[in-house]
């Protein structure tokens, strides 16, 4: 059984990245986002708290604070926005500088069914193994993967929201899988005035001109010699 679904799973992960969607609807407008923005501002000043979803402490900050339409519609809007996934749509809001100024942000949910998938395979070789298919390192807690091992034709990648990049995919030391936002934080702080500390996470500097949320990444910050690495707390 555990062949059947790996071998099916090789058709699905070496094909297209993203289902083609034609939906108008499907696009980020920055409408959409700033009238969710503002119906979230609204709750929060009249309830003191903001509507979003509870989630494990565990879960990586980009998805922590997804937004819950419920707690806003219909008292601060009419309904989701069509390109929410609750309006039908590929997009999950969420919530980033929760403790600061609550942004609202998005999550295209096409990066997350591809990481479910690649997932799977991962889980299905360390329950038969007793161990992750780690290929290589390329940080203290963060890993390549042999893909041969479960049964992926060709390496995956997931196209960057913020460049014509294609990002790597690598896992922790617990099998969860990530994406490598480093050469995107990279070419950001070749064109920013803005001077990180080292130590800072820098995930900053890709979402604050964009409707996007860096899903599925760690920490990043800088070193002594001003390069990109992995923040490991």
């Amino acid at each position: 059984m555990l062949v059947v679904v790996s071998l099916l799973a090789v058709t699905v992960l070496s094909g297209c990245m993203y289902p083609q969607s034609n939906r108008v609807d499907n696009v980020p407008y920055e409408e959409q986002i700033r009238s969710v923005q503002t119906a979230v501002d609204s709750f929060k000043e009249t309830t003191g708290v903001l509507p979003i979803k509870t989630k494990p402490a565990e879960t990586p900050l980009m998805e922590r604070y997804p937004i819950e339409f419920g707690r806003l519609v219909p008292g601060y809007m009419a309904d989701p926005p069509a390109n929410s996934f609750e309006g039908g749509g590929l997009f999950l809001y969420v919530l980033v500088d929760v403790e600061d100024e609550p942004t609202v942000k998005l999550i295209d949910l096409r990066v997350t069914e591809r990481l479910q998938q690649l997932q799977t395979n991962i889980n299905a070789y360390r329950a038969k193994e007793g161990k992750f298919p780690f290929a290589g390192s390329v940080g203290k807690n963060q890993f390549t993967l042999n893909y041969d091992l479960i049964f992926v034709a060709e390496e995956p990648t997931i196209p960057s929201p913020y460049s014509d990049n294609e990002l790597p995919i690598y896992v922790d030391g617990s099998g969860q899988l990530f994406v490598d936002y480093r050469q995107d934080i990279a070419a950001k702080l070749e064109n920013t005035d803005v001077t990180p500390e080292v130590g800072e996470d820098i995930r900053y500097l890709l979402y604050n001109d964009s409707p996007f949320a860096p899903a599925y990444s760690q920490g990043y910050t800088i070193n002594e010699q001003g390069e990109v690495e992995f923040l490991n707390n």
